[in-house]
């Protein structure tokens, strides 16, 4: 009988290790990242941004501040697609945010003029690790992005 038990503890542990939610790990993830593009009002544009993750409540979210403490931006992580597309999703009103590896994101978002129905398409790329940033460009990130636009 405790082998019975032993057996299905591990069994139900493996299931779980298994269906992850692929929420990153908040100190893995939070800290100084690099844009490719320059954010900001006119003036003001840096390619520095800080991100985080946290569970406030009952939603998982992530901020994205231009500046250490800023004002930040807030992305509502989005779990059905993420077990979909077997990686972190996050979404406001006007972007999704989505991970490209173990410390670099994708924004895609519609930039768009008041009371216009369409605007332009704005890709960004995000990395802790500079060399990434030099490395991509905006055509590689809106590929990588448009592979899961059947998934948004």
């Amino acid at each position: 009988m405790k082998l019975k038990g032993f057996l299905l503890v591990l069994l139900v542990s493996a299931l779980n290790a298994n269906a992850q939610d692929y929420f990153p790990k908040s100190d893995e993830f939070n800290g100084k990242y690099y844009s490719l593009n320059k954010m900001g009002s006119l003036g003001q544009e840096v390619t520095e941004v800080y991100l985080a993750i946290g569970e406030p409540g009952t939603t998982k979210m992530m901020t994205l501040s231009l500046t250490e403490g800023g004002m930040p931006a807030y992305f509502v992580f989005d779990e059905a697609v993420a077990k979909k597309v077997k990686k972190a999703v996050f979404r406001n009103r006007m972007s999704m945010v989505f991970m490209y590896d173990e410390n670099s994101l994708v924004m895609v978002r519609e930039k768009k003029e008041r009371n216009e129905a369409e605007g332009e398409t704005i890709v960004d790329f995000f990395s802790t690790d500079n060399a990434k940033v030099a490395a991509m460009t905006k055509e590689k990130a809106m590929e990588y992005a448009t592979q899961y636009a059947g998934e948004f």
